[in-house]
């Protein structure tokens, strides 16, 4: 199967917990393209967490104190052995990439809540840099392919 770009992100009070341990895993378990550290002005935090999540929130349910309105990390990484299965997701039996999944789940267990997100699907991914960056993935791809070429022409010089 061809390789695939997914995200997680920590959000504050994930990163507050054990920020170090998860993003030595995920360097470990994918190959990291980038990470970037975004800051959502506090007084639309709200908003814009709504938006990013949509209908995937529970009613009711209070995000932003959740996982805190600060400073979060989205680490954009290329998984190069993607594996389809079903999983119980938040919203009922999905078939996911449990590359990404079940590391998601597992940090989530680190952290004690529902601190990290992580794309399910390509098309999550899609969904989510879009909101995040503006970017597709293609657009990305090209960037990270780009920033390749570059350095490997300067090891060569």
């Amino acid at each position: 199967m061809k390789s695939e770009i997914h995200l997680f992100i920590l959000w504050e009070n994930a990163r507050k917990k054990c920020e170090n341990e998860i993003l030595n895993d995920i360097e470990s378990n994918f190959e990291v393209l980038q990470i970037i550290e975004i800051e959502w002005n506090r007084k639309d935090f709200s908003d814009n967490i709504s938006q990013f999540y949509g209908i995937k929130l529970p009613p009711r349910c209070n995000k932003v104190k959740e996982v805190g309105d600060g400073k979060f990390l989205l680490v954009i990484i290329r998984d190069n052995h993607p594996m389809y299965v079903v999983r119980r997701t938040n919203s009922g039996d999905s078939i996911v990439n449990v590359n990404v999944f079940d590391s998601k789940e597992m940090y989530r267990r680190w952290v004690g809540g529902h601190n990290i997100h992580s794309s399910n699907t390509v098309e999550e991914a899609e969904h989510d840099l879009g909101l995040l960056l503006g970017k597709t993935i293609k657009e990305l791809e090209d960037i990270y392919k780009l920033q390749e070429t570059i350095k490997e022409y300067k090891e060569r010089i």
